[in-house]
C-alpha cells in the first residue's frame, strides 16, 4: 500500500529545515512529543550525506492490554540515508516483530515552497500475513499519517517558539 504525506513550514529554507530535521535536540523533543522512546544508533555526517539510524519504541498506556503483552518488544529501527545536495533521503523501517513479513520504505524530500519548505514523505507498506495483510497495511499507513501530522504540528510550534525567543 503506497502513501504520500506533505506538510509545508513557513519562513524556513529547505537547508535550514534539513538542519532542524537532523538536530538531535529537536529530534529527541519530537520523539517525546510523539510518545516514542528513542535511541540514536548511528549518525554519520559528511558534506554530502547524512546517515541516521534510530530505534523507536512506541509508549503504551499501562492499561492497554497490548502494553502488557508487547512491553518494549514492539519497536522498530528507522534507517535514513539523506543526500544533502538533492535534499532527499531514502528510508526504511525494520520492525522488531515479523521483519520478514512487514516492510516499510520510501523517501523524504525537502522542497522550496512559496514562503517556506514543503516536506514530502512517500512510502510503501507491505504486509505478508495471510487473510489480514491488507488490513494491517491500512492500520500501519494510518499510524504513519497520524505520526507525520502530529510531527508537523510539533514542528510548526517549535519554529514559532524559536522565532519568538
Amino acid at each position: 500500500m503506497k502513501f504520500e504525506v506533505e506538510h509545508t513550514y513557513a519562513r524556513i529554507t529547505p537547508a535550514a529545515y534539513a538542519a532542524l530535521h537532523f538536530d538531535e535536540t529537536f529530534s529527541a523533543a519530537l520523539g517525546e512529543a510523539l510518545g516514542l522512546g528513542r535511541t540514536l544508533l548511528r549518525l554519520d555526517r559528511t558534506a554530502d550525506r547524512i546517515v541516521r539510524h534510530v530505534r523507536c519504541v512506541p509508549r503504551r498506556d499501562a492499561d492497554d492490554p497490548a502494553a502488557q503483552v508487547l512491553d518494549d518488544k514492539a519497536s522498530y529501527v528507522e534507517e535514513l540515508d539523506y543526500d544533502v545536495a538533492r535534499a532527499r533521503g531514502e528510508w526504511r523501517t525494520i520492525p522488531s516483530m515479523m521483519p520478514d513479513r512487514v516492510t516499510t520504505h520510501g523517501s523524504i524530500e525537502f522542497v522550496a515552497a512559496p514562503g517556506g519548505t514543503r516536506r514530502i514523505v512517500r512510502g510503501e507498506v507491505r504486509v505478508r500475513i495471510f487473510a489480514v495483510g491488507r488490513l494491517v497495511e491500512r492500520h500501519i499507513v494510518a499510524a504513519i499519517e497520524k505520526s507525520y501530522a502530529d510531527s508537523a504540528r510539533f514542528t510548526a510550534a517549535w519554529l514559532a517558539q524559536a522565532k519568538t525567543t
